[in-house]
């Protein structure tokens, strides 16, 4: 049990690492450095992981 203030969960709050988030992982890095298709063609939870993807690219990147 994790717990903090009035919130709390029965499964540890970090990220988990799946095999399908992988893969998006793998995904992203070729469409970005292929150029960055359209967001559009994409099946909608594979836009869906890229946009995620990509605010945190850009988070990163403005980080260093």
């Amino acid at each position: 049990m994790w717990a903090r203030g009035r919130a709390s969960a029965d499964e540890c709050p970090k990220s988990l690492v799946t095999p399908q988030s992988m893969e998006w992982l793998e995904k992203f890095f070729v469409w970005k450095f292929a150029g960055g298709g359209r967001l559009d063609e994409l099946a909608a939870r594979d836009a869906e992981a890229f946009m995620t993807l990509e605010k945190e690219w850009r988070e990163a990147s403005n980080g260093q």
